[in-house]
């Protein structure tokens, strides 16, 4: 049972558990939209947790070596039985990267940070290219499309897919489990076992095809790292498949539709991309502190008494970062809720800090960049066809659909 300090935690507003909170705009806005003080607050899973918004508390925090990703003797496990995960596959689910303690993240970390390093990632942007062409082929360019299941969702897909080695007959189905798991929600009950078994069952046999044949992916040098090292073992190896998978189809898909979302309800700030598609990447940074698909850190975990504005965080407290509203914090950004593509000093906290700095960060910049260059130059009038307030992300629900017209008729019209 965690400490839960001398907040009262019988009525907060912040609750992860309460599915009208992770869906009310108004709450993501007050939640997000800028800092408060550290304050009582609920995990998905019911458990009492610290939030924190500051900026320099969030960065602080993130490096702060009495800050543990790693949870207290059985409060994660404690966690995936209240959230529905099935007895027979905690085991995969508590051996993250994401939950390991220090020495055993920096093992498993070494594997992959060669996979998704910069130099790494500059060999990829011609087939990420090439795939955004061909996509943006196949729409029919005096009608209409949803940008998120005819292009963001297949973006994301493929290149993680690929990248990793997942056959092409499971990643449409791999979308459908992975739906149902999201960290900050809680998720259904009966659909949660059958996704999890599945995907499961589909990385099991797919790293077994992999050590059968071994082929040119990262789940090929994984298997061959586990099978002569000891630096990862078969339910690490697992997890980790999970875990990369996952992460790589939720946030580059939805950054490049919050993205398109972003600029095309902001045109002035889409007039300066479209003008200066060399700056793309900038304002990648800059829509990701914005509004980006990352909102909350996983949860931390205090080792010893911690002092956060004021604040004593108590040993084995948990610990809510919330990094949507450090991006927004006025102490640390010039007009936080104003969108300027051109801003320049924007060490925005979307992808962590410190150790646990997301090894996927410049993979997902490279897709989305790519993923708005290529749409807003092959169909520069592109507009939506709903309502933004319909359309919209919805707190922690995401950007589900994305109708827009491609091209103006106007502009279409014989002179």
């Amino acid at each position: 049972m965690l400490v839960t300090g001398t907040f009262d935690w019988t009525d907060v507003e912040f609750d992860l558990s309460d599915v009208n909170f992770v869906t009310d705009r108004e709450a993501g806005e007050r939640w997000t939209g800028a800092p408060r003080p550290v304050c009582p607050g609920r995990f998905s899973d019911g458990n009492d947790v610290y939030v924190v918004t500051r900026y320099e508390a969030v960065r602080g925090l993130f490096a702060d070596r009495r800050v543990s990703n790693h949870p207290p003797e059985g409060v994660h496990l404690d966690s995936m039985r209240r959230r529905g995960v099935p007895e027979e596959l905690l085991k995969y689910f508590d051996s993250t990267i994401m939950t390991m303690v220090p020495e055993d993240h920096r093992r498993v970390r070494s594997l992959i940070d060669r996979a998704f390093s910069v130099r790494r990632v500059k060999t990829l942007r011609p087939r990420i290219e090439l795939l955004a062409d061909e996509l943006l082929d196949r729409m029919d360019a005096e009608g209409e499309a949803d940008l998120v299941a005819e292009y963001a969702h297949p973006i994301s897909t493929t290149v993680i897919c690929e990248l990793l080695g997942v056959d092409d007959e499971y990643r449409d189905q791999w979308l459908k489990w992975a739906e149902a798991f999201t960290t900050f929600v809680r998720p259904d009950p009966v659909i949660l076992p059958p996704a999890l078994r599945g995907m499961v069952d589909t990385v099991t046999r797919l790293i077994g095809a992999r050590r059968a044949r071994p082929g040119d992916d990262l789940i090929s040098d994984l298997v061959q790292a586990s099978d002569e090292t000891e630096k990862l073992d078969e339910v690490e190896l697992v997890a980790l498949v999970l875990v990369l998978v996952q992460a790589g189809l939720d946030t580059v898909r939805h950054s490049i539709s919050l993205s398109v979302f972003n600029l095309l309800t902001h045109p002035d700030q889409l007039e300066l991309v479209k003008a200066h598609p060399e700056n793309t990447v900038r304002a990648v940074r800059e829509l990701m502190r914005y509004s980006g698909p990352i909102k909350m850190a996983l949860p931390r975990f205090a080792t010893e008494p911690i002092e956060v504005d004021g604040v004593t965080i108590p040993k084995d407290g948990q610990i809510q970062l919330v990094v949507g509203a450090a991006n927004n914090d006025p102490e640390r950004f010039t007009d936080p809720r104003v969108l300027d593509v051109t801003r320049t000093d924007n060490p925005q906290l979307s992808f962590a800090a410190g150790d646990h700095f997301c090894p996927g960060a410049s993979l997902a910049t490279a897709e989305t960049e790519i993923a708005l260059n290529k749409l807003f130059a092959r169909f520069p009038d592109v507009r939506l066809t709903a309502d933004p307030d319909e359309v919209g992300p919805r707190f922690l629900k995401a950007v589900t659909r994305l109708p827009v017209r491609l091209s103006n008729p106007a502009s279409d019209a014989p002179a």
